[in-house]
């Protein structure tokens, strides 16, 4: 699909980066991931050498995505950016996050204004700055549906409850994704900009030394611990291979362009990963299933995103089964 062409993976020591650095990799691009840290990708690295061949990813350090100019050096030379690098403190108090989620997408946006190779650029958002979940309330979402409720319950005053970390991360998601569009309008550069807005992401890792984020969620629900992720609400799921497919395509296809690509495949609740995992490990003793989860019954239409996968000589979107099954073999579980 690629040239040899340097795609700029920001986060690419988190699970969803070094997923869509691997589908980059995969097309034919060669990748240059940032981490705070150069060594913390050192075994995703070494796991694309040998899958690759040397020479194919190069990692540079960007200890604070917030700063304007952090990305200055990182930006030069390549010809698209995935953007998945951003802030997961899950603190409560929103200026603690806020502003510097929205900074950080700023100031690597005006970073690729001076570079002229740019012509991609691709946001990863997520599914909640269109919504929180919410069980059991028929809806329908499009790509003009936006979080606002969130934005301004993020700024209740204290007393803060027990789930607002979520309020404020889905402010943030929905911040800083609006900053984006408003630079398109406002700067109008002279690349082009598409967003990614995946639901929860499973799936495999690619390499069992490194496993982080929603990674975690089957290993926890294994070990027997679900009540740990009831705060984790119903809500759709999507493969997160497939969210990397979804930037790979955003990042090249030419007539794909000022896009909001959803990353939703199908609802899920904690019961129907558990109905799947004990058919799929019918040996490991699971959880009960919990009473009371209601389920996702809001509705989006994402023909135009499963047309993009088959675009890519894909099926379609990749089931729930199948995700589960390579998530856990990926972790020899």
């Amino acid at each position: 699909m690629a040239s040899d062409q340097v795609v700029l993976v920001t986060g690419i020591s988190g699970f969803l980066g070094s997923h869509v650095a691997d589908q980059f990799l995969e097309a034919g691009y060669r990748v240059r991931g940032t981490a705070r840290e150069v060594s913390k990708v050192d075994a995703i690295k070494k796991t694309f050498d040998s899958k690759y061949g040397a020479g194919k990813v190069e990692v540079v350090a960007v200890p604070d995505i917030t700063v304007e100019g952090a990305f200055d050096e990182a930006v030069k030379g390549v010809y698209a950016v995935a953007h998945v690098a951003t802030i997961l403190s899950f603190d409560k108090d929103p200026a603690k996050v806020i502003p510097a989620t929205v900074n950080a997408i700023t100031s690597i946006l005006n970073s690729c204004l001076t570079v002229p190779s740019i012509k991609r650029f691709v946001y990863t958002s997520s599914s909640v700055a269109v919504s929180l979940p919410k069980p059991n309330v028929p809806c329908a979402y499009d790509s003009s549906s936006w979080n606002e409720e969130d934005v301004k319950a993020a700024w209740a005053p204290e007393p803060w409850g027990d789930s607002h970390q979520w309020t404020v991360y889905a402010a943030s998601k929905t911040e800083a994704e609006k900053a984006l569009w408003k630079f398109r309008d406002e700067k109008k550069p002279g690349f082009s900009i598409n967003s990614v807005l995946p639901a929860t992401n499973f799936g495999p890792v690619i390499t069992p030394d490194t496993v982080s984020s929603t990674a975690k969620l089957v290993p926890t629900i294994c070990s027997g611990n679900v009540k740990a992720l009831l705060g984790v609400l119903p809500q759709y799921y999507i493969d997160v291979r497939d969210t990397g497919r979804l930037h790979v395509a955003a990042a090249t296809y030419p007539d794909v362009e000022n896009q909001r690509l959803f990353g939703w495949v199908e609802p899920y609740n904690w019961n129907k990963v558990l109905a799947i995992l004990r058919e799929i490990r019918p040996q490991h003793q699971f959880p009960e299933d919990v009473p009371g989860l209601g389920e996702d019954m809001s509705r989006v239409s994402t023909v135009k995103e499963e047309e993009l996968l088959h675009r890519m000589g894909r099926q379609g979107w990749t089931k729930l089964p199948e995700i589960l099954e390579d998530g856990l073999k990926s972790m020899s579980m």
